[in-house]
């Protein structure tokens, strides 16, 4: 029974303490609550009028101003996607003039190869028609020779 009564009383004092803690800890809230007053500004009736008619016009020119910001980002999202497919466009056009150089490339090689082959064919016409040329007078030389032998026969019989 000594044993309960010790317990009982530990238990009571120990709720006793709880509380007053508790109440305490409200207590010091509600005191620094208090000590913390929000600070009072004071202002001219015009300058309020004044103030508050300022502050209408803003709220209505923001008002007024959110459909042309709605419609400016509208506009921007369609100039981002023309944007794009321009990109796009300009790669791939970007891509063709790299196949069109490419190109131009191996036909200026062909050209070169033609030319050469041109220069070539140039020369050996010009040789032939030297050769023929020269020909013509060793022809034309051994007919006058010839001419020349059968009348100087002709002409001693």
């Amino acid at each position: 029974m000594k044993k309960s009564k010790v317990y009982l009383i530990a238990l009571v004092t120990a709720i006793f303490l709880s509380a007053l803690l508790l109440f305490s800890s409200v207590f010091a809230q509600d005191i620094s609550s208090t000590n913390q007053v929000e600070p009072t500004i004071t202002v001219p009736l015009t300058q309020w009028n004044e103030l508050k008619s300022n502050n209408e016009k803003a709220l209505s020119s923001i008002e007024a101003s959110s459909v042309p910001l709605t419609e400016a980002q509208t506009l921007v999202v369609k100039q981002e996607q023309e944007l794009t497919e321009a990109r796009n466009t300009i790669n791939r056009l970007e891509s063709e003039l790299d196949k069109a150089k490419a190109d131009s490339v191996k036909q200026e090689a062909t050209l070169n190869e033609m030319q050469n082959s041109l220069d070539v064919l140039k020369n050996k016409i010009e040789r032939d028609n030297r050769t023929i040329k020269r020909l013509r007078m060793q022809r034309n030389i051994s007919q006058v020779v010839g001419a020349g032998a059968i009348i100087g026969v002709v002409i001693r019989r």
